[in-house]
């Protein structure tokens, strides 16, 4: 049976706070057998931005039809509003929604009971410390959070016989500014400064504490202030501010629990006053270590990544996605705990324009890079639909340079508390590589563009088809011949060898044409991946030359898993000619290409490929069937028996037809002695070898070499 799955809708989830919300949440889904799909954000601005807000584009790609249920912590928003697309669709699709920490209308809500927790604050202020000139900050006048917080605290104090003055109280952001300005007021005589201060969130109180202490007053010697909340900030601010823990970690388990109807049990801390030394209580020294040490582990992750500036140099130097996602992998450990990452890039991330209908998915993780598989963007992320034995947990994380969107990624993890505060760092070092690698990309194909225009116009001998049948009209068929070379592309080494691959194996062809071309041949680009020569019948060996010269442009380079070229010619040189030409070429080449496919699934064809292929990159120096035999952990026999099923040919065949081909190259392009290129080949002998190249080619090496030129 499919696990259930539920959707978090979140805001910076590295954040102490939404941490707790999200250990709950995940704690009870894997008690549940859950699956949990956390949609967040990096940097969580509060201001209105089109650059820095840009990242928000993450909550597009969630999707309710794929989720059983969806939570959504809304107190981790300054402002909804951001959100509005999210609850519409959610609300459109019917499916179970819980708000955390807030109402949000159609949804049910998990809250703590703020009110009831600003009581215990009081209590303890008025009962333990005996204060009586209390001021109150709090939010916005119309903030519902701020009110609630501020009639809990009236509460308390009418039960202490206390009545709260409307001067007393303060509203603001629920923003450290907040504080720093109360406390100005106070330094400067404006307010008469009370007793004690009840702020009614940490942020607040820490702005305070840090202006009042700047300003030479003594906490809590002349005045007592406390918080509300218990962020993880608070080891970061002096002195350790008194506050109050909520059960965050509740929140989250009862959110999932109201999602099924089920009673989701934590153990563990629950709410309690947090005293510091911003009240006379002191802090709990056991307690604060605690904190300490969290706070530092984190910390510590996050300069961690920080400093691992050979990642980043690394990840910038590359120039292939295969490069990129290569690094990735080696630098996995930085990803701490993560269980796998997938790297989902638009399809057309390297263009100048985010298109975001189909995406490649690359998964990594400490072992290895899988090849990238293609999905439509209402899949979201092919592993979801996996099956697997134990509860996964995903976080969703845009990928982008400033308003540049590439994707996202997508970390797994099989177990909570996880995510920490140094996929920051991590996410925009990956983001800024990736636009490095795409801005590369780009020059190179402008630099590639720049150069198909001089390398395929007339100045260089290259026509166009049209010039092409002119040429062709003006000469007459006489005895001229034509020639066809067709190479077959195959899809996906845009990823292993960069989106410009083609264009360079297409130069280096062109270029292996031309140089063939000794006797005034005219050349033409017929297609992307055609050309055509018409040459004169009295040069026999242009078309052995043109093929001689264009494998070794090619072998060792690039694979029959890359390109594959196949060659065709015909008599004449008029219309029907050039329609039969062209038409061999192409059917020639789906030939070729279905015996690849073939022998492509048959076993250890990988294996015999790179042995092929290193034959005839190096012929001179090639390795006796025993050592490939024990490579391949296979017999003699059955390596012979593979081989020629695979090639059509045996290994000690391709093994002399590899050599011939490149004696053939050197005698058409150098002026190498027949010893030294019988040398060059693997021969130690030149009389053997001259016997061979005679009984495979049909003449001697010195006639060969004298029709070539």
């Amino acid at each position: 049976m499919p696990k259930k799955r539920i959707a978090v809708i979140t805001a910076k989830a590295d954040d102490s706070e939404q941490k707790a919300i999200l250990d709950g949440i995940t704690d009870a889904a894997i008690s549940l057998n859950c699956d949990v799909a956390v949609f967040t954000n990096i940097y969580n601005h509060w201001i209105i931005d089109e650059i820095l807000n840009f990242e928000n584009i993450i909550y597009d790609f969630f999707a309710p039809e794929l989720f059983d249920g969806v939570i959504v912590t809304g107190e981790a928003y300054r402002d909804l509003s951001m959100l509005d697309s999210v609850i519409k669709k959610i609300r459109g699709s019917g499916i179970p929604a819980v708000a955390v920490g807030m109402e949000i209308e159609g949804f049910l809500s998990v809250k703590t009971d703020d009110a009831a927790d600003m009581e215990h604050i009081v209590d303890h202020i008025v009962g333990v410390h005996g204060f009586r000139d209390i001021d109150i900050l709090t939010g916005r006048k119309d903030d519902p959070v701020a009110l609630l917080r501020l009639s809990g605290c009236r509460k308390a104090l009418e039960k202490h016989g206390l009545t709260l003055d409307e001067n007393k109280i303060h509203y603001g952001n629920f923003w450290n500014n907040t504080g720093e300005e109360l406390a100005q007021k106070y330094l400067s005589g404006e307010l008469p400064m009370p007793q004690a201060v009840i702020c009614t969130n940490d942020y607040m109180a820490y702005g305070l504490c840090d202006a009042l202490t700047a300003g030479g007053v003594e906490i809590p010697g002349r005045i007592t202030v406390t918080g509300y909340d218990c962020t993880e900030s608070r080891t970061y601010h002096y002195p350790f501010l008194t506050t109050y823990r909520r059960n965050r970690r509740k929140m989250g388990a009862d959110a999932v629990g109201l999602l099924f109807a089920e009673e989701c049990v934590l153990c563990g801390c629950g709410e309690n006053l947090i005293c510091g030394d911003t009240c006379s209580c002191g802090v709990d020294r056991a307690e604060l270590s605690e904190e300490i040490h969290s706070a530092r582990i984190n910390k510590d992750r996050s300069v961690a990544i920080s400093r691992a500036l050979l990642f980043t140099d690394r990840l910038t130097l590359c120039r292939t996605l295969a490069e990129y996602t290569s690094v990735i992998r080696e630098f996995f450990y930085l990803l701490h705990d993560a269980q796998k990452l997938y790297l989902c890039l638009d399809k057309s991330w390297n263009s100048d324009a985010y298109e975001g209908e189909d995406f490649l998915c690359c998964a990594i993780d400490q072992s290895s890079c899988e090849l990238p598989v293609t999905f439509h963007r209402n899949v979201l992320l092919p592993a979801l639909s996996e099956e697997h034995a134990r509860p996964i947990i995903y976080y969703f994380i845009p990928l982008h340079f400033q308003s540049r969107l590439f994707g996202y990624t997508a970390l797994s993890y099989n177990a909570p508390y996880n995510y920490d505060p140094s996929m920051l760092d991590w996410n925009k070092t990956v983001a800024n590589a990736l636009e490095f690698l795409r801005m590369k990309n780009n020059i190179h194909y402008l630099r590639q563009c720049l150069r198909d225009s001089t390398l395929y116009d007339s100045l260089t001998g290259f026509y166009n088809l049209r010039e092409f049948r002119g040429i062709m009209a003006e000469v007459g068929a006489g005895d001229n011949s034509l020639y066809a070379v067709k190479l077959s592309f195959y899809n996906g080494n845009e990823f292993s060898r960069g989106e410009n691959y083609r264009s360079d194996v297409i130069s280096d062809v062109a270029g292996a044409i031309k140089q063939a071309g000794v006797n005034h041949e005219i050349f033409c680009r017929a297609k992307d991946d055609l050309f055509l020569a018409l040459s004169k019948n009295p040069d026999r060996l242009f078309f052995d030359r043109l093929k001689a010269i264009i494998h070794h442009s090619l072998a060792g380079r690039y694979d029959e898993t890359v390109v594959s070229v196949t060659y065709a010619s015909v008599c004449g040189a008029d219309s029907r000619a050039l329609s039969s030409v062209c038409e061999t070429a192409e059917r020639l080449a789906d030939e070729e290409n279905e015996k690849i496919r073939e022998r492509s699934g048959q076993t250890h064809y990988n294996a015999l490929l790179k042995i092929h292929e290193g034959i005839h990159s190096s012929p001179k120096s090639v390795p006796c069937t025993t050592e490939l035999c024990k490579r391949l952990c296979v017999s003699e026999g059955y390596f012979r028996a593979i081989y020629r099923k695979c090639f059509g040919i045996s290994y000690n065949q391709d093994c002399i037809d590899a050599r011939i081909m490149l004696a053939r190259y050197l005698l058409c392009t150098t002026a190498m002695s027949v010893y030294s290129i019988a040398i060059s080949c693997g021969y130690t002998d030149e009389k053997y070898f001259a016997r061979q190249f005679r009984q495979y080619v049909g003449c001697s090496p010195m006639k060969y070499r004298g029709e070539a030129y």
